[in-house]
């Protein structure tokens, strides 16, 4: 059966990639950082570090990546392989949009995958170059100082699911289930059979375990992860694997459609996204919290109170200063509000309670300084939350 290979792209990865590309702030650091990209830098350096791969010096390896390449469409592409030594086991790929492909793997990669395994990452590498992933570069553009912490939140969004694309392809390279899910046993564990008996519904019940603890609101990491966690990724290739892409027949196959449901709904957890209900609590939480930081070096600003607006919306804060206008003492008012809603606001996941933090920060910044008042408050509403006070200073890394 003729594959589109474009209908194999995870449908969200393919909306989230458009909405970062719409948002004018993350455009514009992409542009700059494209723009500033040297991949000579970059072959140099690996020309200096690592081993170029060519037919002669590993013919099995050149082999299986030039039948890949051909599968994927790209067979008339220029692509370079190169292999450094690391304990680690990671694979990259980059590409210039064009024609140039660069493809890395490491020495316990190699090591530790059989060929079917190494196939899939090979595939898996080239999907990001078939969906040009690397034409959004999120980590580059998260780490540059003019990203807020919600844009760089939006691009690690997308990044995951960019993630469930990638694995699409590699399966639909390799054509072996089973190797996809071994592969990812290896990257997890560092061992699959004969030692480790696979069975997905056991593995799937770490998802669950995953979900429970994303209520502690100690680990933020989720917030930040470019990459599902494995299990996630195991279910939605054995979901892809169900599809009339892979089985090749109609009969019984799954739509994407169905499958992408599934897949949003493993990932919702990880996302600092809120329900219309949760945005208005959350929204109405930062209004309050938001004035006690601002009043915090004696002063609510012109600039505060701007801030404040866009975080909440203009009619929101409309209603807000209103009541707020009434008070005789607006922080202590502020504070009745916090101890009100704060409860409520921990039944939150761990994302949203960070989500929150982070907008408070933004709102701390809005003259370019924290003071040392409005960080102690900072903390103070961190600590309410239960979020370690470390989170301000990630936050703070991507202001």
């Amino acid at each position: 059966m003729a594959v589109n290979l474009d209908e194999i792209r995870f449908s969200s990865d393919l909306k989230l990639f458009n909405d970062c590309l719409a948002n004018e702030s993350i455009k514009k650091i992409r542009d700059d950082y494209l723009n500033h990209r040297h991949e000579d830098s970059y072959r140099k350096h690996l020309l200096g570090h690592s081993l170029k791969i060519c037919k002669k010096l590993s013919p099995k390896l050149h082999r299986m990546v030039m039948q890949a390449a051909e599968k994927v469409g790209f067979k008339n592409k220029q692509i370079e392989v190169y292999v450094y030594n690391s304990p680690d086991q990671n694979a990259t790929c980059y590409y210039d949009g064009q024609n140039q492909i660069i493809l890395t793997f490491s020495s316990a990669l190699l090591q530790s995958m059989s060929d079917d395994e190494l196939n899939f990452v090979i595939g898996h590498e080239l999907g990001h170059a078939v969906f040009e992933h690397s034409s959004l570069p999120s980590s580059g553009i998260a780490e540059d100082a003019k990203c807020s912490a919600s844009d760089a939140m939006m691009l690690m969004s997308w990044s995951r699911r960019a993630e469930i694309s990638a694995d699409r392809m590699g399966l639909y390279v390799c054509a072996d289930k089973d190797a996809a899910i071994s592969s990812f046993l290896k990257l997890s564990c560092g061992v699959s059979s004969p030692i480790i008996d696979f069975d997905l519904q056991e593995y799937s019940k770490q998802i669950q375990d995953l979900k429970s603890l994303s209520t502690n609101l100690e680990d933020t990491s989720l917030c930040y992860a470019s990459h599902p966690f494995n299990p996630i990724r195991v279910v939605a290739v054995n979901l892809y694997s169900n599809t009339e892409h892979f089985a090749g027949s109609a009969d019984l196959a799954a739509t994407f459609a169905e499958i992408d449901a599934e897949i949003n709904e493993l990932l919702d957890f990880m996302e600092p996204v809120a329900s219309d209900q949760k945005k208005n609590l959350s929204d109405e939480f930062v209004m309050w919290a938001g004035v006690l930081v601002a009043c915090a070096d004696g002063e609510f600003s012109g600039h505060e109170k701007a801030n404040l607006k866009e975080q909440v919306g203009e009619e929101k804060f409309a209603q807000y200063m209103t009541t707020l206008d009434a008070q005789d003492d607006i922080e202590a008012y502020a504070r009745t509000q916090i101890d009100r809603l704060v409860d409520t606001i921990k039944t939150l996941s761990a994302p949203d309670c960070c989500s929150i933090v982070q907008r408070l920060v933004v709102v701390a910044r809005a003259d370019q300084e924290i003071h040392s008042q409005e960080r102690a408050v900072l903390e103070e509403v961190a600590s309410k939350l239960s979020v370690d006070a470390a989170f301000i200073d990630q936050i703070l890394l991507f202001l």
